[in-house]
């Protein structure tokens, strides 16, 4: 186990473990680090390598949430469908810790979406994220990105619903952000020409971009509490 997750690092590999160590000793580079962005100074930011930096870590920080979502999303990377799903069940049951799943960059339940639809199964990954959009029905967030998928399945007419439903949402979130007088943090205008840009596309029958928008895009937006 680590922590109180009922998980277990990958076996580790000798020459992977001499290698990394000794770019630490280097360069005093810590295993989050690692985990995040690579190796420093170095074009290796292999899956093997960040899993190993994530685990070392995590077996010192193990209600690191955002480093298990990072777990996860690297687990994928290399062709492990599965064991990325048993780290988001365990956050699950855990409560989160250390994230905020308001935040949909930080919801499990959206990662295993995007799980899905890596792994092909495209119509049940739609399903989460529609049942998720329906709960959080204020957020432009969830709106865009039910969007994108169904954008990249060729639903056109079902992703300009949705794009114009993002706009929407975005709309509303700004007025009430204006009415009550608060700092958003969010570049409207910026939000407002990305969400369009999809949703021309769309309306033209077009597919932007080969993958869906990354799961960070709008980080700084947030649903509403209940």
């Amino acid at each position: 186990m680590i922590g109180e997750f009922n998980l277990e690092p990958p076996p580790l590999d000798d020459n992977l473990l001499q290698m990394v160590e000794s770019h630490r000793a280097k360069t005093g580079q810590d295993y989050a680090a690692i985990l995040f962005f690579g190796l420093w100074g170095t074009v290796d930011c292999s899956p093997e390598v960040r899993l190993y930096a994530g685990y070392r870590h995590l077996a010192d920080h193990a209600s690191d949430g955002p480093a298990w979502l990072e777990v996860s999303r690297t687990q994928l990377e290399a062709g492990k469908g599965e064991e990325a799903e048993r780290i988001l069940d365990e956050l699950l049951r855990l409560d989160c810790p250390g994230l905020y799943p308001n935040l949909y960059s930080e919801d499990p339940e959206v990662h295993r979406a995007y799980i899905r639809a890596e792994g092909g199964e495209r119509e049940e990954a739609l399903e989460l994220l529609a049942n998720l959009a329906a709960k959080h029905g204020d957020s432009p967030v969830y709106q865009f990105f039910v969007a994108s998928l169904l954008h990249q399945a060729g639903d056109f007419a079902g992703a300009v619903e949705r794009y114009r439903n993002a706009l929407s949402a975005l709309e509303e979130f700004q007025r009430e952000a204006e009415n009550e007088d608060f700092d958003s943090g969010i570049d409207f205008a910026m939000a407002r020409q990305y969400i369009d840009q999809y949703l021309q596309a769309a309306e033209a029958g077009q597919i932007l971009d080969s993958d869906a928008p990354p799961l960070d895009l709008f980080g700084f937006i947030t649903t509403q509490e209940d």
